[in-house]
């Protein structure tokens, strides 16, 4: 390359994507945090502004499909001139959230704005100062499932200085619905860097070629926890490549682990919970949503499977946040802990509790593989699994195995009140 070349890689925006059950502490954060999407974009903008990009990649899902609103894409557009009064080139594909024929505006963008086609991979030139310092190649989306391996259609020119490859795709997954491909396939496209969009996880997969998730710049829900944002990428006149992850979340999902092993009281339990809020606090600096999850062993248990009591916590740690720029809010309690009992002993003992750790025990005991089917079995065969419908088909092994731990102590406590009434 004869010139240095300045992009941001960014994708999976989810412009108007609501927050989903978030009781906020005041009708000022309400707002704040509804526009979440739309201000971590404007972050990406005014980033690319101060920093003097050529150009800024969007990998796709800027919208969700079932919150595709025209404020969303009016605030899209708006930021769009933005970048256009800066001489910001900006290049997009459509994903599996935002295909061609799911939207449902017609509005018009600025001449810096080129969204790649669906027919078939487009090579653009990136021009700065007359001279095309580097080809961006990219399909989208023409509807919201692509089963093609679209990475098989992207070849780099030999006379390309720099190929950047623009794809919405789930990398490493042959049956996915979404532009399956493999590492090998990217390797051998010719490609320098892949800005690739679909996984909410920044990750960079590969460094000969790049090959790089941005992830989405701002987390939408309590289980897509720790910062997110964009890359910054600098490519010297020599290809020397220089990345730096940009965190624009306006508001922070974490998750904390709060032992019981040594609390004896109530008091002692809440006073661990507001110490780590603390530390999270610190370490945040901004609107965080906090789930905590009880680990451990204690004899606070008992107390922690108390739905009135955990919701009554709830309440008076998000009252502590009111009116507090960084808060901190309890969203949800997890017991994750077990009760205070040697189980290996309570086992041998011929009753009811030491029968139902045996059988437990035994299940524990299988090969993964046949522990999840064995698992999988029992919840089939719940009356309720056919009501779940496609969320039931699509449990993770991770999720059933924490439920199935949950699931043995719970039982074994309810089992020993019993014995106990």
């Amino acid at each position: 390359m004869a010139k240095s070349l300045r992009f941001i890689h960014c994708g999976d925006l989810h412009l108007g994507s609501p927050f989903h059950d978030i009781a906020m502490v005041d009708e000022r954060w309400q707002r704040i945090v509804g526009k979440a999407p739309v201000r971590a974009f404007q972050k990406i903008v005014q980033t690319a502004i101060d920093k003097e990009v050529d150009a800024v990649l969007i990998a796709g899902d800027v919208y969700t499909s079932s919150s595709h609103n025209l404020t969303a894409q009016l605030d899209y557009v708006r930021l769009l001139h933005k970048l256009a009064q800066h001489h910001i080139q900006v290049f997009a594909v459509l994903g599996n959230h935002d295909p061609l024929d799911a939207w449902k505006a017609r509005i018009p963008f600025p001449p810096n704005v080129h969204v790649f086609g669906t027919e078939k991979v487009e090579r653009i030139p990136l021009i700065v100062d007359g001279e095309e310092i580097a080809a961006v190649y990219g399909q989208s989306y023409a509807k919201s499932e692509q089963r093609d391996n679209l990475a098989w259609n992207f070849r780099r020119t030999a006379a390309d200085r720099y190929a950047i490859g623009l794809l919405h795709t789930q990398v490493g997954s042959a049956q996915s619905p979404y532009a399956p491909c493999s590492m090998t396939d990217l390797q051998e496209s010719g490609m320098d860097y892949w800005a690739l969009g679909h996984v909410h996880k920044h990750q960079v997969l590969s460094e000969k070629p790049y090959v790089v998730y941005a992830g989405n710049p701002q987390g939408l829900d309590c289980t897509e926890t720790g910062p997110r944002g964009c890359y910054y990428v600098e490519v010297g006149p020599y290809g020397t490549v220089h990345m730096e992850f940009i965190d624009t979340s306006i508001v922070r999902w974490e998750t904390a682990d709060v032992p019981i092993d040594n609390a004896e009281s109530v008091s002692e339990l809440r006073d661990a919970v507001r110490f780590t809020k603390e530390k999270v606090r610190r370490e945040c600096g901004k609107p965080t949503f906090l789930t905590i999850n009880f680990t451990g062993s204690g004899s606070m248990y008992q107390v922690i499977n108390n739905p009135e009591a955990t919701q009554y916590w709830i309440d008076a740690w998000r009252e502590e946040e009111a009116g507090k720029y960084a808060f901190v809010m309890v969203q949800r309690l997890r017991n994750m802990a077990r009760p205070k009992i040697n189980a290996g002993e309570r086992s041998k003992l011929p009753d009811t509790v030491g029968d139902y750790l045996n059988v437990s025990d035994k299940l524990d005991a299988l090969p993964q593989d046949e522990k999840m089917k064995v698992l999988r079995d029992i919840l089939s065969q719940r009356p309720e699994f056919e009501r779940l419908g496609a969320y039931g088909r699509s449990i993770s092994d991770e999720r059933l195995l924490e439920a199935f731990e949950k699931a043995k102590w719970l039982g074994m406590q309810k089992l020993l009140e019993d014995r106990r009434g």
